[in-house]
């Protein structure tokens, strides 16, 4: 596990300047689309170069959780255009952060189905308190990795039996909530009829993600798509996990973490969100 407690005073303000140069960057990128997602605090100190540094170690913290998500989220998508029951021409539109699905369409189906899984079911105040982020510092919800993969899935899906199975068997976004499963299947199932909808929760114009350290990639341009599943994918793994991993380079050097344990905790599966985030489902 990466959970660390906060580095000794010993070169604090050098590792606080180093991390908050790089705040400000993940800050400045992410776009001025207003949103109600519930960002509350944790978004707040990462608007100025004083609390950047002052809770550097807890912003970090936040960013690697997120980041992680994010990863087992993209792993998934990837998973299920490889296996052409989704297409990377969804990611060619950009999302619009603040759209609520009706009940009853396609896209609420397929957030509720999603919901099912463990890594979406988490109480967020106490993960947050598990890896030590101070209380005036936390968020309330973080919902845009789900919201992002369930457009995704609703523009481009083929069978929607046949990409949830797939999910399931991944194992990728946590254990399958049984309760909330069967609620589903008893009041709610899927509409025969429901097509793929390429234009599904698609804005008028691109503002960015809207939310902080969010590395998902939406409104993409065609021509990487169209170079073909296997360079697209490298082109878009490239850009995903350059700004995860450099979240996790800037997370080490804080928190005196050797880079080989970061190198062991992936490959033990740690991205996968499973080890650490399940236990709070």
């Amino acid at each position: 596990m990466l959970k660390r407690p906060y580095p000794v005073a010993a070169g604090l303000m050098d590792k606080q300047d180093f991390a908050a140069s790089m705040i400000a960057e993940e800050h400045n990128s992410f776009g001025r689309q207003h949103t109600e997602m519930l960002e509350e605090h944790f978004e707040e100190i990462t608007r100025n170069d004083h609390s950047r540094k002052v809770a550097a170690g807890d912003i970090l913290r936040g960013m690697l959780i997120r980041g992680r998500l994010q990863a087992a989220v993209f792993d998934v998508f990837m998973q299920l255009c490889l296996q052409g029951v989704c297409s990377l021409s969804a990611l060619e539109h950009p999302v619009d952060w603040n759209y609520r699905a009706p009940e009853g369409t396609c896209l609420s189906w397929i957030l509720r189905m999603l919901y099912v899984f463990g890594c979406f079911r988490v109480n967020w105040s106490s993960v947050q308190e598990n890896w030590g982020i101070r209380p005036s510092r936390r968020w309330v919800e973080y919902d845009a990795p789900i919201l992002w993969l369930g457009t995704m899935i609703g523009r481009s899906f083929t069978s929607l039996d046949v990409v949830f199975d797939i999910i399931r068997t991944t194992n990728q976004l946590g254990p399958i909530h049984s309760d909330s499963l069967t609620q589903l299947a008893e009041g709610f199932q899927p509409n025969e009829a429901w097509k793929a909808d390429i234009n599904l929760n698609r804005p008028q114009r691109w503002y960015g993600s809207g939310t902080f350290a969010f590395w998902l990639p939406e409104n993409v341009e065609a021509c990487i798509i169209q170079q073909g599943f296997d360079d697209a994918a490298m082109a878009l793994s490239q850009d995903f996990y350059k700004r995860l991993e450099r979240t996790e380079m800037h997370y080490a050097v804080f928190f005196d973490i050797n880079r080989d344990v970061f190198d062991t905790d992936v490959q033990q599966g740690e991205r996968d969100v499973r080890d650490w985030i399940s236990e709070d489902a």
